[in-house]
């Protein structure tokens, strides 16, 4: 498995459609670029999850995450400008224009602007969003030493983006813009 510490040659790999083990706020993440729709289906199937189930996009500035909801009001965009980037993730309806492999049955889309120093400088080179989830095989615990979730993604298009995870010891907040109510604290 490969191992990458420059944000140049992570960006590239996702740009080649491949998987990338990545650091988060607080655990390891698997995740690709998120308009490859093949690269999604493959973390799908690595992960042994529900199609059904939807994914966190990664966007590397507020503006652009913004950009992939449909109706937010100002207010809306003024409280993500207060709280991102951070540690929360914004459930909104999503523009028409976003793929229908990146929207819940709803219509929504999760979106997070990460203060993580290497997925921000990892997203500034790469320049769209990625799809992110927790390196785990779906509905078990997620390990927390790289060498294990290396051997369970043991794949030729999966790689490391080999950097520290950040200090959060939970998943990050989720809030539904549309009503202001948390789904996950």
């Amino acid at each position: 498995m490969k191992k990458f510490i420059a944000p140049e040659d992570a960006s590239n790999w996702l740009k080649d459609g491949k998987i990338l083990i990545h650091p988060t706020e607080g655990i390891w993440g698997i995740g690709c670029d998120a308009f490859n729709k093949t690269a999604v289906s493959k973390i799908v199937k690595l992960k042994k999850r529900s199609h059904s189930k939807s994914f966190i996009l990664l966007a590397r500035s507020t503006d652009q995450a913004i950009n992939y909801f449909d109706g937010i009001s100002s207010q809306q965009a003024d409280y993500l400008n207060k709280v991102w980037p951070g540690h929360l993730t914004a459930v909104m309806i999503a523009k028409d224009s976003i793929p229908n492999h990146l929207k819940a049955l709803d219509k929504t889309i999760a979106v997070r602007v990460s203060d993580h120093l290497h997925i921000m400088s990892l997203l500034d080179v790469f320049g769209g969003p990625m799809v992110s989830t927790s390196a785990n095989i779906s509905n078990r615990q997620t390990p927390i030493d790289i060498e294990e979730i290396m051997k369970i993604f043991s794949d030729n298009d999966v790689a490391v983006y080999a950097h520290e995870n950040g200090e959060a010891i939970k998943p990050s907040t989720i809030i539904d813009i549309r009503t202001m109510e948390f789904i996950r604290e």
